[in-house]
Formats: structure tokens, sequence, C-alpha cells
């Protein structure tokens, strides 16, 4: 992987929220971005500056949100680019009964996340069995409760130069309009790369007593032949954590065997045949629209008559566990007909399970029943989740733009009552000009205004003739300097 640009089209559809303004503007404008970016650094520069970021959410298990925000093109160029070009710092670990697993740059190119657990997992299963007593935790509200200074020190520290620490302090500093906490956005791989290694102060002390400590990002897993080291080193870490403003989670807090790994003999003969294909079909990469690439010989394997049956048992079931439904949407993308009647009910149930859900229906033959079910889950008026709302937009744009639903789907997710500026981004965004995509756009090219529904509506505006877009956007580029840079960008690509 030899550039920024590379860097970035990569990690793109693994993101919480990947939005295309934000890709097409990079890709197509790179050297105008840059530019833009020395002129926010340039301390002599007023009129420059990276904007306060927009709050958003992502799901997690049990009706729980990730609190993060969503970079715009410069923002998120800027934290791609500086980890990048600094990504020789971060080193695997150098004391061989500590090791921390993934999110580090290994013969030129990104770690893969599931290889990188999937070894961290080995390892937990390994050291379960060598060792007498073990302690997992976790760190609360990890990434929300980093404070700035501190990771502006560890950058330095770590052998940034001064212009890339100062720079990346203001980065994370205006992003968040001078707050000193929160300021490190998630689900994005370089500030996993932050993340993960800011934390080795806890690997690299020398007081802990434990025979073999495991870490992937802020999971810890502790090992020793005496129950004294693992209560002695838990005391140790909480101080350390504290001096960071950090603290940890005691709902996630467990002695005795690795409480969160399901041992092979406990799971029934089918099932553990079915998580062995999952394992096996785990993502590899993504292509140039974000979606996984899966190892295609192995669908070469069909389901043996007893995994049919036992898949289509949990179907029948009139409720679902969440690690069956993930399951199900894995294995199941070659027998997607079975699963569409309980889509609805996978994606009202787990509400974090949407984007396994938009990489599903992929394998959907039937496009038309396919609009019909998402609309199914949008009619009701209750309160959806504003990843569930992206995700199922991306669903509309990537799958569902030629169906007889599609302008009601339009219409339902872009004025849901729980749409927000970026589900409605993802909507402006569709380079479409039907279903009064252009009039809606216009609206926001029009009204003066500098954010999300007026960049993504630009954006969007691409796929008009030239002599409609440019007429729109020359006007739309004067208010702001940021809407300039979008404007330009549109009108020459």
């Amino acid at each position: 992987m030899g550039s920024t640009l590379e860097f970035y089209n990569e990690d793109f559809g693994r993101t919480l929220f990947p939005l295309n303004t934000n890709k097409f503007l990079i890709n197509n404008g790179e050297s105008l971005v840059k530019d833009y970016i020395n002129k926010c650094l340039d301390k002599d520069n007023n009129h420059y500056s990276f904007i306060s970021q927009i709050r958003v959410y992502g799901a997690k298990p049990e009706n729980h949100l990730r609190r993060t925000v969503k970079l715009d093109a410069i923002s998120e160029y800027y934290i791609y680019d500086i980890i990048f070009r600094n990504k020789n710092l971060f080193r695997k670990p150098h004391i061989i009964s500590r090791s921390h697993y993934g999110y580090r740059f290994q013969e030129g190119a990104p770690i893969s996340p599931t290889s990188a657990y999937k070894a961290f997992k080995g390892a937990i299963s390994e050291y379960t069995s060598e060792y007498e007593y073990s302690m997992s935790f976790d760190v609360a509200s990890y990434f929300n409760n980093i404070y700035h200074h501190d990771l502006v020190s560890w950058f330095s520290e770590l052998g940034a130069s001064d212009a890339d620490a100062e720079g990346l302090g203001q980065m994370l500093r205006q992003i968040k309009s001078g707050i000193s906490v929160d300021c490190l956005p998630q689900g994005l791989y370089p500030t996993k790369m932050i993340g993960n290694d800011f934390i080795r102060f806890v690997d690299n002390y020398h007081g802990l007593r434990s025979k073999k400590i495991v870490r992937f990002m802020d999971d810890f897993y502790l090992f020793s032949d005496r129950a004294e080291d693992l209560d002695d080193d838990f005391q140790a870490i909480q101080r350390l954590l504290g001096d960071k403003n950090l603290s940890v989670n005691p709902l996630k807090t467990h002695k005795g065997n690795a409480t969160l790994l399901k041992m092979e003999n406990e799971i029934d003969e089918v099932k553990q045949k079915l998580l062995e294909r999952r394992r096996i079909l785990i993502t590899q990469g993504y292509d140039e629209s974000g979606n996984e690439i899966l190892k295609e010989h192995l669908f070469k394997s069909p389901l043996s008559e007893k995994e049919m049956d036992y898949i289509n048992t949990i179907l029948e079931n009139q409720t679902i566990e969440e690690e069956d439904a993930e399951l199900i949407l894995t294995i199941m993308r070659e027998n997607s007909g079975k699963v569409e009647k309980r889509l609805p009910y996978i994606l009202e149930r787990f509400p974090h399970l949407t984007k396994s859900v938009y990489n599903f229906c992929a394998s959907v033959k039937d496009k038309e029943l396919l609009s019909e079910t998402i609309l199914s889950v949008l009619k009701p008026k209750r309160r959806l989740m504003e990843f569930q709302l992206f995700w199922i937009s991306s669903i509309l744009e990537d799958f569902l733009m030629q169906t007889k639903n599609t302008a009601e789907l339009i219409d339902k997710l872009f004025n849901h009552t729980s749409a927000t500026s970026i589900s409605k981004a993802k909507i402006l965004e569709i380079p479409d000009t039907r279903f009064g995509l252009p009039e809606l756009r216009n609206d926001y090219l029009v009204s003066g205004q500098s954010d999300w529904l007026a960049w993504s509506s630009a954006v969007g505006s691409r796929g008009l003739k030239k002599i409609s877009r440019n007429h729109r956007l020359k006007y739309f580029g004067n208010s702001s300097s940021m809407n300039h840079l979008v404007a330009e960008i549109v009108l020459n690509a």
C-alpha cells in the first residue's frame, strides 16, 4: 500500500457511516483537499480551520448507542494521511509475555482486523488451558474518555514530528470546538491504530505480575497460576488507567476462565460446523463499492441437509438469538430466499446488524420483494436508529433504485421521524435524476448553508447535465470556503 488514498479507499467500506460524498471529493480532488488542509494548519492564515463535526450514533447490541462524530472530507482525509505517513511508528509488542493484536501496518499493509481478532481469541484459548487463573475486563467508553492533551503527548512521545503532533492536536481540538474529551472519532482504521497504541502504557508497566497479558484494543485478559497476581495487577492497571481519566467497566469484569469464548464442546455438532463455515467466510476485503469480498470457492460446498434443517429450525422460531441472526446473514447468502421473510424481524430486533443485512441484500434476487420488506420496516411510526436509516438508505441506493417502490422508499427514509442530517445526506448524494431528487437537492444548494445536506446535494448533482449542474454549483460555492472546495471538485470531475 503506497499512498494515503489507497489506505482510505481500502478502509472505506468498513467504517460506520461511509458517505460517498467524502469518497468522491477525496478521490476526485485529493490535491485540492491537501491544499485546504495546509491552509488549516497555517498559523498565519486565520480564514481556514478544521470545522466542528456533527454528532452521530452507531449501533451496539441491546439497543445501546456508540457516540462519535462523522468527519467531513477534510478532517477524514487528514486523519488517514497523518497516520499513514507515521505508520512505521506503530510497532508490534516488544515484551513476549504481553501481547496486543491488530491495528497497525505489517509488510506495508494494514493488518486485517479479522485475522488479528482470530489470533487474539486463539491466544486466550491457549492460555486458558495453560494457566489456572484468568481475568478479563475492558475500559468503559474508552474512545469517549481519552483526554485531548494525552493524545497529543502520546503522539509526540511515539516519535511524530512537532508539526504532526501539533497538527493532530489542532484537528482534534477544532472538530470538537475545544472540548478536551470525546475528541477521537470511532470506526476508522487510523483512529483504531491510535486507540490501540495509546493504551500501551498499561502493557509496558514494569510492575505487572501476570504470566501472560493479552489485549485487543481495550479488552484485557490476564493469566497466571496465582490468583493474587491477577488481583494485584487489576489494582495496578486501574490506577494506571485512572491517571489518564479512564476506568474499568464493572459489568464486563470477569474472573475464572475466559468467559467471552464459548468452548467447542459446549456447541452442538451442527452449529459447530456452521460456525466453522462462518469463520472461513470472514471478509477478506471490500470492493470499490464497499461490498464484502468473500472466498468464492467456499460456495461450491453446499449446506448439508442437517445444516439446512438446523437453519430452518432457527428461522421458524418466533424469536432468534443475536448470534444465530449474524450466523445466518453470513452463511445463507446463496440461499437468501429462506431468510427474506425474517429480515424485518432481524432489522427491528438487532439494529446493529443492519450493515450485515446490507451485505446480505446483495444476494437477494427478488428486489421487488426486498423493497416491500424494507417498506414494512419503515411504515410503522416508531423510532429507528440513525445507523439503521443510514444502512437501509445504502440498501436503497445499491439494490432498490429500479423497483416500483423506489419513490416511496426515498420519501419514507428522507422524511422519517428519526431521520438525521447524515441519514438524509445518504439519500441526497445518490446521483439519480428521477424521483424528485434534483428538486430535493436544489433546496439545499440555494439555501446558502454549508453542512452535510448541502455538500451531499452538490455531490449528488453530478448526475445532472453539465449546463444544469454548473449553474447551481457556481452560486453554491460562494457561501463558504468549504462549499467552494466542494463545488470546484464536482465541477471539474
